[in-house]
């Protein structure tokens, strides 16, 4: 099984020999402190060249505690690899380029980076505005994480288009539907037309609550939750779908965790309909379990619907998002279990499950 890291204290990095060479043993001890205790992510990478003077790849230096968290990056890595051994597609990249042209010209870079891969021993997750400044014959990079930012933008723009478009398709559908029964005053409304204003009403009325529902995921009221209770809860909600479906719900033992027990159930509940609504022509087989390490959770809901594409993989938690647009949804519930799972400090993901279907996977901290 494929997990992300977690976010457990990191053991510092020691001494930085090229650091100290350059601003002698004082100097060193005082960019350390400066640094140890900055809000942001602070690295330095010393150059690598070959015979010919030129920059082949580039060495870790001082890296500061955020810098070791924020990435996952375990104390034994600055020894155990270089920048393009952690990060191999960094070769021939841009970036690489304007590392070396830092490092060459002095000239500073400043740049939006995202990132959501290893990172040699690490795991590298999140949006930053990443600031590279020379540093003797090295560089300083500055990471500030504005993935919250930017998602927030995105997710406004994407709001911008809903209700441009599918909200006020059905506002429109009302409207017009209303129009006709206005001219026709005297008459009983036809079925047909009422059924048709009832399904305009419910869809606006289901993404009206879709985005209440994600505004409010994010605000939590911790205590101690016993999940298996949750799902018990959930199952009986949605016993008439399971039954309809033929569905079979097995729940392995899962953990007591402290979080809220209104967002963790609203999360278990979207992933186990998720499951029913992307079934494919089998019976639908549903399973939670969970495993744990000195950490964190890793809880799975797997099934053996019709899958999640690769290309689909990360996009499907965006806000508005849909994967298969013929089965009918609003593409908010997977962004509000995303947005649940990082209230609790942990993250979700979708994997193919073994012998088909889907692997949802999410963490919560121990």
């Amino acid at each position: 099984m494929t997990r992300r890291p977690s976010d457990a204290e990191q053991e510092p990095w020691g001494e930085d020999p090229k650091l100290d060479a350059l601003l002698g043993e004082r100097g060193s001890a005082g960019f350390r402190a400066l640094l140890d205790g900055f809000p942001e992510a602070v690295g330095v990478l010393w150059a690598l060249r070959d015979d010919a003077g030129r920059i082949a790849d580039f060495a870790f230096g001082y890296g500061n505690p955020v810098m070791l968290r924020r990435f996952r990056i375990p104390a034994a890595q600055r020894d155990r690899y270089t920048l393009l051994e952690a990060l191999p597609q960094m070769r021939g990249s841009r970036a690489l380029a304007a590392y070396m042209d830092v490092c060459d010209t002095g000239e500073p870079w400043v740049q939006d980076v995202t990132y959501d891969t290893p990172f040699g021993d690490g795991y590298m997750l999140g949006t930053f505005v990443q600031r590279t400044a020379k540093l003797g014959d090295g560089l300083i990079v500055f990471l500030t994480d504005v993935t919250e930012q930017r998602r927030m933008e995105s997710e406004l723009r994407s709001y911008a288009d809903l209700v441009a478009h599918d909200l006020r398709e059905p506002v429109i559908g009302m409207a017009h539907l209303v129009s006709l029964l206005e001219r026709r005053r005297d008459e009983p409304p036809p079925e047909e037309v009422l059924g048709l204003l009832r399904a305009s009403v419910e869809r606006a009325s289901a993404l009206i609550d879709g985005v209440l529902a994600y505004a409010r995921a994010g605000e939590l009221r911790t205590e101690r939750v016993a999940l298996d209770g949750l799902v018990a809860e959930v199952e009986q909600d949605l016993r008439p779908g399971l039954d309809a479906a033929g569905a079979t719900l097995q729940v392995r033992e899962l953990p007591e965790v402290d979080g809220d027990p209104r967002q963790l159930r609203r999360l278990l509940q979207n992933l186990v309909a998720n499951a029913l609504r992307f079934r494919s022509s089998a019976p639908p087989r549903i399973e939670l379990s969970a495993l744990q390490d000195s950490e964190e959770w890793v809880v799975t809901v797997r099934d053996n619907g019709v899958g999640v594409e690769p290309e689909h993989a990360s996009r499907i938690f965006g806000m508005f998002a849909r994967a298969n647009a013929a089965v009918d949804g609003t593409g908010i519930g997977l962004a509000v279990c995303r947005r649940v799972v990082e209230a609790h400090g942990g993250r979700i993901w979708v994997e193919a499950a073994d012998g088909g279907g889907s692997a949802f996977r999410f963490t919560l901290p121990r």
